[in-house]
């Protein structure tokens, strides 16, 4: 197949020569019946913007587009698309049906590129190189980096169906030259269903469910029927309230000291219980009286007397104010502020 490609792209290149040669002629004389054709040279550019200016210097030039594999030749300062399809073959045979190929994996469908911009014309190029197809090879790697040999020759790579050029220092890819694609050749044979695959592991155990929501609370159980109320206890001993403070009382001069000092103020308060000891020497003559009046009026609600200790707990209906004096002489004693605890205001 490859050698019927090289053929026909000869056999084209034949047909140009002889096409173009009466344009060629620099004499205008009209070319002989059977000429003998020189190498035609065939000018190359990538794409057809790169061509130069179709002008005096360009008539009768042949150039090969590799960008979509055409030809454009320059004749009267237009660049002429040459279409060198041959006519249709006669069809061929039909050969023997090939060995169904493996199917290939599916690849994913691409999505359709937007389409660019209009770029700006660009700047003639330069003039492309003649080449000439003098062989063939199986792959590119077997072109070698060094080739020994002119500038402008060019081989077909069978594996790409592309043609390579080497310019001189390095081979150039001209594309793919491949005509288009053949009809479909009928389907093959049915192949025989392969054998079963060995089973595969099992899975790996799922994740734990979530727990489950909690059930409806149960319903209150009834009421026990009330327990008889319990004997009464056996009554206790009476309580007692507790010395919240001690005073020594003793007389020097003629006057009554409470803890050393010479007819202290007191402050007592409702409900508490103050004891009073009259245990000095100093109070034999002097008896000490608590009172309502600074010389008299003796009081003695909440008052006992025990071991010369007389205790006093001030009722809650206490007076505000109550002295202590002597009562034998006048002008001994002091007064005592009576106070509750806590206020309202």
């Amino acid at each position: 197949m490859n050698a019927t490609k090289i053929t026909s792209f000869c056999l084209c290149l034949s047909m140009l020569s002889i096409v173009f040669s009466g344009c060629l002629s620099s004499d205008g004389t009209e070319p002989d019946s059977d000429p003998e054709l020189d190498d035609w040279n065939v000018f190359y550019v990538q794409s057809e913007s790169e061509l130069p200016a179709c002008g005096a210097d360009q008539d009768g030039r042949l150039y090969y587009i590799a960008g979509d594999s055409s030809f454009k030749t320059c004749s009267d300062y237009t660049w002429t698309t040459v279409d060198l399809t041959g006519p249709q073959g006669a069809t061929g045979a039909q050969g023997p049906a090939g060995e169904p190929g493996a199917t290939g994996a599916q690849g994913p469908a691409g999505e359709p590129g937007a389409t660019g911009a209009q770029g700006p014309q660009g700047e003639p190029g330069i003039d492309g190189t003649s080449f000439n197809i003098i062989g063939t090879v199986d792959d590119t790697s077997d072109l070698g980096e060094i080739y020994i040999g002119d500038a402008g020759d060019g081989f077909l790579v069978n594996s790409t169906t592309h043609i390579h050029v080497w310019s001189g220092s390095e081979w150039i890819d001209l594309g793919d030259i491949s005509g288009p694609t053949g009809a479909t050749g009928s389907a093959g044979p049915q192949g025989e269903p392969g054998v079963d695959g060995a089973p595969g592991q099992d899975g790996a155990d799922g994740a734990h469910g979530q727990d489950g929501a909690d059930g409806a609370p149960g319903q209150d159980g009834a009421d026990g029927a009330p327990g008889q109320d319990g004997a009464d206890g056996a009554q206790g001993p009476p309580g007692t309230m507790p010395v919240v403070m001690e005073m020594t009382v003793t007389v020097s001069g003629m006057k009554y000291y409470i803890n050393g000092i010479q007819q202290a103020d007191i402050v007592l308060y409702r409900g508490f219980t103050y004891n009073f000891d009259l245990s000095s020497s100093t109070l034999a003559y002097h008896p000490f009286t608590l009172g309502t009046l600074a010389e008299g009026g003796q009081y003695t609600s909440g008052t006992s007397t025990t071991n010369q200790i007389l205790s006093f707990t001030v009722p809650l209906d206490a007076p505000d104010d109550l002295f202590y004096y002597c009562q034998n002489h006048g002008n001994m004693g002091g007064s005592i502020e009576v106070s509750s605890l806590g206020s309202v205001s």
